[in-house]
């Protein structure tokens, strides 16, 4: 099996596509997904750079795209239409002309690992029904959960696309996927792979400032004829020089390993480009001036994340710090007001020490969060029915649990 996921309509791309979305926005929260292991989709909501409503509409119109029955320059504008004109995908899609069932959802994850008798539906139904609650993707919530392999979930979304695609029919991607399944479980050695780059060669470009969205609109319809990706367009037209290239790419690596952030590594691209300097010097030069921000979760951003504040929360505090993710009075408030119960406060706040201190991940926390919420249980014992303890929480030692 070709493990492949389909990159078509990406979701940061269609907000910026949409003009909805700045590229330096966009790339912050890029960052800030890749850094702590969460869905694009739920960073730009909690950093309040979208509304949900919003990333429902762009997640139906990328099911769209993926299932071949939407063109993929068809998604921004439609997007573009629901956001800026209040109206729903269907009346959107109308708008523009298409004519189609806005609704289909043909080769869909959870029943394709059902079919392949790799997960009973009871299974798929209880994680669909914790997604609704945490916001997190089925897939992501299977791999949290210990329900489904990393490698196993890239098998089951490239049969998904291939299927998509219409290169292959039902029957033949179970097949493969069951094969797939087989082979991952006899594997008697995995290699760990490099962390692959959260942002694109064009886009790090973009947000260096040596590239307009009108160039790269014109490079875009050069390259659709070459049938290259976007980024070999880019390198083997000799538009920027080699020099400039590799520095990039290293930096689009740095970027992935979490070393730079991406206003610095825009400011270092900028200064090979315009002064020659090399990319250590850069580098030197673009990070002088410590960056407030670092891709790190606070605790206002871990509220946010987990549902338990919500946009019209924040709202109803009024005037606030200009910085409010940083800002410890939000939370007093927050609570002063009847907004968030003292309960609420403290375990969010214990859950993000684990998450400082590496015991969990913000997913994992998040889950947490809503496991706490309506079992009524404590913390620690939340923690040992979902089995990320690895019997290693110290108890003592941790900040997160003392009383």
């Amino acid at each position: 099996m070709e493990i492949k996921i389909d990159n078509r309509a990406m979701l940061g791309e269609l907000f910026y596509k949409a003009s909805l979305l700045k590229m330096e926005h966009l790339a912050d929260a890029l960052f800030v997904a890749s850094k702590n292991g969460l869905p694009l989709g739920r960073v730009m909501v909690m950093l309040g750079m979208i509304r949900h409503r919003w990333l429902e509409q762009a997640l139906d119109l990328q099911n769209l795209v993926r299932q071949n029955v939407l063109a993929e320059k068809l998604a921004p504008q439609a997007l573009h239409i629901c956001v800026m004109g209040q109206k729903s995908v269907p009346e959107a899609l109308k708008e523009l002309g298409w004519e189609g069932d806005p609704y289909q959802n043909f080769a869909n994850l959870g029943d394709l690992l059902v079919e392949a008798n790799l997960l009973s539906a009871k299974t798929v139904e209880d994680a669909r029904g914790l997604c609704k609650h945490v916001g997190l993707p089925l897939s992501r919530v299977l791999i949290l959960q210990g329900l489904l392999d990393q490698k196993l979930l890239e098998a089951a979304l490239s049969a998904q696309s291939l299927m998509r695609q219409g290169r292959c029919d039902k029957k033949e991607a179970l097949a493969a996927l069951s094969s797939a399944a087989h082979l991952l479980r006899t594997a008697t050695s995995r290699t760990k792979e490099p962390p692959a780059p959260f942002l694109r060669l064009d886009e790090l470009l973009l947000l260096a400032g040596l590239l307009t969205d009108k160039e790269l609109k014109k490079y875009e319809a050069q390259q659709a004829l070459s049938g290259q990706s976007l980024g070999e367009f880019i390198v083997e037209s000799g538009i920027f020089s080699s020099s400039l290239i590799s520095a990039a790419v290293r930096l689009q690596a740095m970027l992935a390993q979490h070393q730079i952030n991406p206003a610095a590594a825009a400011r270092a691209l900028g200064l090979v480009f315009s002064r020659g300097l090399t990319l250590n010097k850069a580098i030197n030069e673009a990070t002088r001036i410590p960056d407030r921000f670092d891709g790190s979760l606070s605790f206002y951003n871990l509220l946010r994340l987990s549902g338990l504040v919500t946009a019209f929360d924040i709202k109803r505090l009024g005037h606030l710090p200009r910085h409010i993710e940083n800002s410890d009075l939000v939370e007093d408030r927050l609570v002063k007001m009847g907004i968030l119960s003292r309960s609420a406060y403290e375990a969010t706040k214990r859950c993000h020490l684990l998450m400082k201190e590496g015991f969990i991940s913000a997913e994992q926390a998040v889950i947490v969060l809503h496991h706490w919420s309506w079992s009524g249980d404590g913390l620690t014992r939340v923690l040992e029915k979902l089995q990320w303890d690895g019997g290693e929480l110290p108890t003592l030692k941790a900040m997160a649990f003392r009383i």
